[in-house]
Protein backbone atom coordinates (compact mmCIF):
# COMPACT_ATOMS: atom_id res chain seq x y z
CA UNK A 1 0.00 0.00 0.00
CA UNK A 2 1.71 3.44 -1.41
CA UNK A 3 1.64 6.34 2.01
CA UNK A 4 -0.90 8.12 0.79
CA UNK A 5 -3.60 5.89 0.46
CA UNK A 6 -2.28 4.40 4.17
CA UNK A 7 -2.54 7.25 5.60
CA UNK A 8 -5.94 7.75 4.15
CA UNK A 9 -7.13 4.28 5.40
CA UNK A 10 -5.74 5.11 8.82
CA UNK A 11 -7.73 8.51 8.95
CA UNK A 12 -10.99 6.71 7.76
CA UNK A 13 -10.25 4.36 10.95
CA UNK A 14 -9.91 6.53 13.73
CA UNK A 15 -12.86 8.27 12.07
CA UNK A 16 -14.68 5.18 12.28
CA UNK A 17 -13.42 4.66 15.54
CA UNK A 18 -14.46 8.50 16.48
CA UNK A 19 -17.84 8.05 14.80
CA UNK A 20 -18.11 4.52 17.27
CA UNK A 21 -17.54 6.49 20.60
CA UNK A 22 -19.55 9.18 20.20
CA UNK A 23 -22.41 7.15 19.28
CA UNK A 24 -21.33 4.87 22.02
CA UNK A 25 -21.00 8.54 24.04
CA UNK A 26 -24.63 10.10 22.95
CA UNK A 27 -26.38 6.28 23.67
CA UNK A 28 -25.14 6.58 27.42
CA UNK A 29 -26.76 10.27 27.92
CA UNK A 30 -29.88 9.00 26.26
CA UNK A 31 -29.94 6.39 28.33
CA UNK A 32 -29.26 8.01 31.23
CA UNK A 33 -32.40 8.25 32.95
CA UNK A 34 -33.63 4.17 32.34
CA UNK A 35 -32.89 1.09 34.67
CA UNK A 36 -32.93 -1.66 32.77
CA UNK A 37 -33.78 -5.10 34.23
CA UNK A 38 -31.59 -7.82 34.12
CA UNK A 39 -34.78 -10.36 34.61
CA UNK A 40 -35.70 -9.09 31.39
CA UNK A 41 -33.47 -8.25 29.36
CA UNK A 42 -30.16 -10.38 28.00
CA UNK A 43 -31.70 -13.41 28.44
CA UNK A 44 -29.28 -15.36 25.81
CA UNK A 45 -26.77 -15.68 28.58
CA UNK A 46 -26.75 -16.40 32.23
CA UNK A 47 -27.46 -14.00 34.89
CA UNK A 48 -23.95 -13.77 35.74
CA UNK A 49 -22.89 -12.39 32.44
CA UNK A 50 -25.69 -9.65 32.53
CA UNK A 51 -24.08 -7.33 34.03
CA UNK A 52 -21.33 -6.77 31.46
CA UNK A 53 -23.77 -7.05 28.70
CA UNK A 54 -25.78 -4.14 30.43
CA UNK A 55 -22.95 -1.36 30.34
CA UNK A 56 -22.08 -2.54 27.06
CA UNK A 57 -25.39 -1.81 25.69
CA UNK A 58 -24.84 1.37 27.42
CA UNK A 59 -27.00 1.36 30.54
CA UNK A 60 -25.56 2.92 34.14
CA UNK A 61 -28.24 1.81 36.19
CA UNK A 62 -29.44 -1.91 36.52
CA UNK A 63 -32.52 -3.14 38.85
CA UNK A 64 -33.22 -7.00 38.87
CA UNK A 65 -35.20 -9.23 40.91
CA UNK A 66 -34.29 -11.47 43.80
CA UNK A 67 -30.67 -11.38 45.42
CA UNK A 68 -30.56 -15.53 46.01
CA UNK A 69 -30.97 -16.52 41.99
CA UNK A 70 -31.60 -20.02 43.34
CA UNK A 71 -27.72 -20.82 44.16
CA UNK A 72 -27.15 -18.90 47.15
CA UNK A 73 -26.18 -16.24 45.56
CA UNK A 74 -25.95 -13.30 47.99
CA UNK A 75 -25.80 -9.48 47.74
CA UNK A 76 -21.80 -9.10 48.27
CA UNK A 77 -21.11 -11.45 45.23
CA UNK A 78 -23.86 -9.21 43.47
CA UNK A 79 -22.34 -5.80 44.43
CA UNK A 80 -18.96 -7.12 43.31
CA UNK A 81 -20.12 -7.45 39.37
CA UNK A 82 -22.09 -4.24 39.79
CA UNK A 83 -18.91 -2.09 40.84
CA UNK A 84 -16.51 -4.40 38.40
CA UNK A 85 -18.63 -2.77 35.72
CA UNK A 86 -19.53 0.57 36.87
CA UNK A 87 -23.34 -0.01 37.46
CA UNK A 88 -25.79 1.31 40.14
CA UNK A 89 -28.86 -0.92 41.54
CA UNK A 90 -32.21 1.45 41.35
CA UNK A 91 -33.86 -1.33 42.93
CA UNK A 92 -34.20 -5.11 43.53
CA UNK A 93 -37.41 -7.14 44.39
CA UNK A 94 -37.40 -9.74 47.12
CA UNK A 95 -39.55 -12.44 47.38
CA UNK A 96 -42.13 -11.82 50.19
CA UNK A 97 -44.15 -14.34 52.29
CA UNK A 98 -48.06 -13.56 51.60
CA UNK A 99 -48.97 -11.29 54.06
CA UNK A 100 -52.31 -10.26 53.71
CA UNK A 101 -52.80 -13.09 56.19
CA UNK A 102 -51.27 -11.55 59.56
CA UNK A 103 -50.35 -15.35 60.59
CA UNK A 104 -47.27 -14.44 58.08
CA UNK A 105 -46.54 -11.42 60.38
CA UNK A 106 -43.40 -12.82 61.35
CA UNK A 107 -41.94 -14.05 58.22
CA UNK A 108 -42.73 -10.69 56.89
CA UNK A 109 -40.43 -8.97 59.41
CA UNK A 110 -37.37 -11.29 58.75
CA UNK A 111 -37.73 -10.94 54.86
CA UNK A 112 -37.75 -7.06 55.09
CA UNK A 113 -34.80 -7.13 57.60
CA UNK A 114 -33.13 -9.35 54.81
CA UNK A 115 -33.48 -6.71 52.16
CA UNK A 116 -32.56 -4.02 54.26
CA UNK A 117 -29.20 -5.37 54.65
CA UNK A 118 -29.27 -6.50 51.22
CA UNK A 119 -30.00 -3.25 50.34
CA UNK A 120 -27.51 -1.34 52.40
CA UNK A 121 -24.83 -4.05 50.77
CA UNK A 122 -25.83 -3.11 47.45
CA UNK A 123 -26.17 0.64 48.22
CA UNK A 124 -29.36 0.47 46.38
CA UNK A 125 -32.04 3.13 48.11
CA UNK A 126 -35.62 1.07 46.45
CA UNK A 127 -37.11 -2.60 47.09
CA UNK A 128 -40.02 -3.60 45.53
CA UNK A 129 -42.38 -5.18 48.17
CA UNK A 130 -45.01 -7.95 46.53
CA UNK A 131 -47.22 -10.49 49.00
CA UNK A 132 -50.44 -9.87 48.16
CA UNK A 133 -51.46 -13.20 47.03
CA UNK A 134 -55.36 -13.59 47.53
CA UNK A 135 -56.46 -15.86 50.37
CA UNK A 136 -59.37 -17.77 50.00
CA UNK A 137 -60.36 -18.51 53.47
CA UNK A 138 -60.19 -14.58 54.23
CA UNK A 139 -63.26 -11.71 52.95
CA UNK A 140 -61.66 -9.39 51.05
CA UNK A 141 -61.95 -6.50 53.41
CA UNK A 142 -59.73 -8.28 56.02
CA UNK A 143 -56.91 -9.26 53.35
CA UNK A 144 -56.80 -5.96 52.43
CA UNK A 145 -56.63 -4.70 56.18
CA UNK A 146 -54.16 -7.39 57.03
CA UNK A 147 -52.09 -5.97 54.41
CA UNK A 148 -52.20 -2.69 55.23
CA UNK A 149 -51.67 -3.65 58.91
CA UNK A 150 -48.30 -5.39 57.26
CA UNK A 151 -46.85 -2.18 56.00
CA UNK A 152 -47.26 -0.36 58.80
CA UNK A 153 -45.65 -2.63 60.91
CA UNK A 154 -42.86 -2.35 57.87
CA UNK A 155 -42.04 1.75 58.42
CA UNK A 156 -40.04 2.07 61.37
CA UNK A 157 -37.58 0.23 60.54
CA UNK A 158 -38.05 1.70 56.71
CA UNK A 159 -37.28 4.43 58.00
CA UNK A 160 -34.34 3.82 60.18
CA UNK A 161 -32.46 2.48 57.44
CA UNK A 162 -33.60 5.17 55.17
CA UNK A 163 -34.77 2.73 52.42
CA UNK A 164 -38.24 2.78 50.84
CA UNK A 165 -40.33 0.03 49.78
CA UNK A 166 -42.51 -0.04 46.95
CA UNK A 167 -45.96 -1.76 47.13
CA UNK A 168 -46.17 -3.51 43.32
CA UNK A 169 -49.97 -3.89 41.94
CA UNK A 170 -50.14 -6.24 39.26
CA UNK A 171 -53.23 -6.76 36.92
CA UNK A 172 -56.00 -9.12 36.25
CA UNK A 173 -55.37 -10.09 32.98
CA UNK A 174 -51.96 -12.31 33.18
CA UNK A 175 -51.51 -12.14 36.74
CA UNK A 176 -54.43 -13.95 38.44
CA UNK A 177 -55.13 -14.48 42.15
CA UNK A 178 -53.68 -11.15 43.16
CA UNK A 179 -55.31 -8.79 45.97
CA UNK A 180 -53.37 -5.42 44.31
CA UNK A 181 -54.19 -4.50 40.49
CA UNK A 182 -54.04 -1.41 39.21
CA UNK A 183 -54.26 1.72 40.90
CA UNK A 184 -57.15 0.67 43.27
CA UNK A 185 -56.73 0.07 45.82
CA UNK A 186 -53.02 0.37 46.65
CA UNK A 187 -52.82 4.55 45.86
CA UNK A 188 -55.66 5.10 49.47
CA UNK A 189 -53.89 1.98 50.93
CA UNK A 190 -50.10 3.79 50.62
CA UNK A 191 -51.87 6.87 51.49
CA UNK A 192 -53.14 5.63 54.59
CA UNK A 193 -49.93 4.14 55.93
CA UNK A 194 -48.52 7.40 55.10
CA UNK A 195 -45.06 7.23 55.60
CA UNK A 196 -42.65 8.77 52.75
CA UNK A 197 -40.52 4.95 53.13
CA UNK A 198 -43.50 3.01 52.08
CA UNK A 199 -44.49 4.34 48.02
CA UNK A 200 -46.15 2.75 44.79
CA UNK A 201 -44.37 1.17 41.92
CA UNK A 202 -46.52 2.31 39.00
CA UNK A 203 -45.48 -0.43 36.29
CA UNK A 204 -47.51 0.99 33.23
CA UNK A 205 -47.95 -2.36 31.62
CA UNK A 206 -49.97 -3.36 34.73
CA UNK A 207 -51.68 -0.05 34.50
CA UNK A 208 -52.78 -0.09 31.28
CA UNK A 209 -53.78 -3.55 31.45
CA UNK A 210 -56.13 -3.05 34.40
CA UNK A 211 -57.21 1.01 34.51
CA UNK A 212 -56.38 2.62 31.13
CA UNK A 213 -56.48 6.20 31.01
CA UNK A 214 -52.63 6.12 32.09
CA UNK A 215 -51.92 9.86 31.98
CA UNK A 216 -54.52 10.85 34.40
CA UNK A 217 -54.40 8.05 36.65
CA UNK A 218 -50.87 8.94 36.93
CA UNK A 219 -51.47 12.57 38.12
CA UNK A 220 -53.60 11.80 40.53
CA UNK A 221 -51.49 9.22 42.01
CA UNK A 222 -47.62 10.74 41.21
CA UNK A 223 -46.86 12.71 44.92
CA UNK A 224 -47.32 8.89 46.42
CA UNK A 225 -44.88 6.90 43.50
CA UNK A 226 -41.34 6.00 44.15
CA UNK A 227 -41.03 4.08 40.96
CA UNK A 228 -42.27 3.66 37.65
CA UNK A 229 -42.09 0.98 35.21
CA UNK A 230 -42.80 0.22 31.40
CA UNK A 231 -43.69 -2.00 29.17
CA UNK A 232 -45.85 -1.71 26.19
CA UNK A 233 -49.34 -4.05 25.36
CA UNK A 234 -49.66 -6.26 23.96
CA UNK A 235 -46.71 -8.29 24.79
CA UNK A 236 -44.83 -6.45 27.50
CA UNK A 237 -41.98 -5.33 24.98
CA UNK A 238 -39.95 -2.05 24.31
CA UNK A 239 -42.20 1.49 23.99
CA UNK A 240 -43.10 1.46 19.75
CA UNK A 241 -44.40 -2.55 19.78
CA UNK A 242 -47.90 -1.92 21.01
CA UNK A 243 -50.57 0.64 21.77
CA UNK A 244 -49.44 2.88 24.40
CA UNK A 245 -47.46 6.31 23.54
CA UNK A 246 -45.04 5.83 25.29
CA UNK A 247 -43.46 9.15 23.64
CA UNK A 248 -46.88 11.15 25.59
CA UNK A 249 -46.36 9.02 28.50
CA UNK A 250 -43.08 9.64 29.67
CA UNK A 251 -43.39 13.18 29.13
CA UNK A 252 -45.80 13.11 31.71
CA UNK A 253 -44.64 11.03 33.75
CA UNK A 254 -41.69 13.89 34.28
CA UNK A 255 -44.29 16.81 33.70
CA UNK A 256 -46.18 15.58 36.84
CA UNK A 257 -43.07 15.51 39.13
CA UNK A 258 -41.60 11.99 38.67
CA UNK A 259 -37.90 12.70 38.16
CA UNK A 260 -35.90 9.27 39.03
CA UNK A 261 -34.86 6.76 36.99
CA UNK A 262 -37.37 4.56 35.09
CA UNK A 263 -37.06 1.39 35.06
CA UNK A 264 -37.36 -1.28 31.68
CA UNK A 265 -38.91 -4.00 32.80
CA UNK A 266 -39.87 -5.61 29.54
CA UNK A 267 -38.82 -8.28 27.10
CA UNK A 268 -37.15 -6.97 24.40
CA UNK A 269 -39.19 -7.76 20.99
CA UNK A 270 -37.38 -11.22 19.49
CA UNK A 271 -35.09 -10.80 22.61
CA UNK A 272 -32.91 -7.78 20.20
CA UNK A 273 -31.36 -6.34 23.37
CA UNK A 274 -29.74 -3.61 20.41
CA UNK A 275 -33.16 -2.99 19.02
CA UNK A 276 -34.78 -2.17 22.26
CA UNK A 277 -32.03 0.22 23.20
CA UNK A 278 -32.50 1.97 19.84
CA UNK A 279 -36.60 2.06 20.20
CA UNK A 280 -35.85 3.69 23.65
CA UNK A 281 -33.22 6.44 22.38
CA UNK A 282 -35.97 7.06 19.40
CA UNK A 283 -38.06 8.27 22.96
CA UNK A 284 -35.83 11.12 22.87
Amino acid sequence: MRGATRRQALLAGFAGLASTAASAADAAVGLAGYAINLDTWCRQVAFEQRFGLARKLGFKNIEFWTVDRGNGTTAAELKKRIDDNGLEVTQFAPAWPNFADTANLDELLKTAEQAVVDAKTLGCPKFTITGHGLVPSMSREAQLAGYTAGLMRLVPLLESAQVTGLVEPFNRVNHQGHLLNGSQPALPMVRAVNSARIKLLWDFYHMQLEDGDLIEKFATGADQVGHVQIGDVPGRHQPGTGEVNYANLLRSVRAAGYGDKIGLEFMPADQNDANAVDDMLALG
